[in-house]
């Protein structure tokens, strides 16, 4: 009896130690959830304390080709496109420019063989802001300047476009009007999702994008426009152009670089852009496949 009697006061004891453990732990859990969110909000806070500073980024790509718009202007030969991007406070400053390692350019005023050649330098100007959460709005002006041996003009472009974040992907909208020479617009609709991979490497994701678009040239010199049978006709180029397709991995190198390899593939959307497309681009073709590296250093 003195044995059962101890044995029953060990199982009082165990039990009452269980039932305060299952009173404790939900609120212990509880606090802990408590203590997470507030120091959550406490991070934020400090974040906010902290003065806006401007970012900046400097990025090169190393690609096959060069593409704009579905155009292709170089051929058979390394392009190389240095980047570089200042950011505050919404405000943003662009310089990119294009360098041919081999240029050949059948269109050329001058050489058609000119080989190594800085042929492109664009400055873009823009200002972001968020109207609505998730829905961002832009604008902004970009300043073409353009090698005399593939252009007689700089060009000028006034745009605007939104941006409306999704759970899932982006989607947004953009127009551009060319206000310099030959005057026109391009429309352009886009939908983009960043999948993160941070099982590989932390910061890890994998970039797919896709865009749409369409140009109303009031310039018959600048998008010519030929039947079925190759023929010039005597039309303003008024259709919708090309289709873009892209996947970039992107690959944390540290903590400012970022490393990406990228496959594109440009394709004509039919239409009046078949013939246009493959009379503007340097290789004759309406669609092309490109690929390559790109580089970008955050600081």
């Amino acid at each position: 009896m003195e044995k059962l009697g101890v044995r029953s006061k060990w199982v009082v004891v165990i039990s009452a130690i269980l039932g305060l453990m299952a009173w404790w732990a939900p609120a212990g859990l509880a606090d802990e959830a408590k203590t997470e969110e507030l120091q959550k909000v406490e991070a934020k806070a400090e974040e906010a304390k902290e003065p806006e500073k401007p970012q900046w980024n400097l990025g090169a790509d190393f690609l096959n080709q060069y593409v704009w718009r579905g155009i292709a202007l170089s051929k058979n030969a390394m392009v190389f496109q240095p980047s570089l991007t200042g950011s505050y406070k919404g405000f943003a400053f662009n310089v990119w420019s294009n360098i041919d390692m081999n240029e050949r350019n059948p269109y050329a005023f001058n050489n058609t063989r000119r080989g190594f050649a800085w042929n492109e330098t664009d400055l873009t100007f823009s200002y972001t802001r968020e109207v609505y959460p998730n829905l961002n709005l832009t604008g902004g002006l970009i300043y073409y300047i353009l090698d005399g041996n593939n252009s007689q003009f700089n060009s000028v472009e006034i745009y605007g476009g939104a941006d409306y974040k999704l759970p899932w992907f982006n989607f947004g909208f953009a127009a551009y009007r060319e206000v310099s020479h030959f005057p026109g617009t391009y429309l352009n609709w886009y939908i983009h999702r960043a999948i993160d991979i941070p099982y590989l490497v932390e910061g890890m994701n994998l970039d797919l994008y896709a865009s749409w678009s369409a140009e109303f040239s009031n310039d018959k010199a600048a998008y010519p426009v030929f039947d079925s049978a190759g023929n010039l006709e005597n039309k303003l180029y008024q259709s919708l152009h090309a289709g873009y397709l892209a996947v970039a991995l992107n690959v944390p190198v540290g903590k400012y670089v970022v490393v990406a390899p990228k496959i594109q593939y440009w394709y004509g959307l039919g239409g009046q852009s078949t013939g246009t497309l493959r009379a503007l681009s340097w290789d004759q073709q309406q669609n092309h496949l490109l690929g390559g590296l790109n580089i970008t250093v955050n600081f």
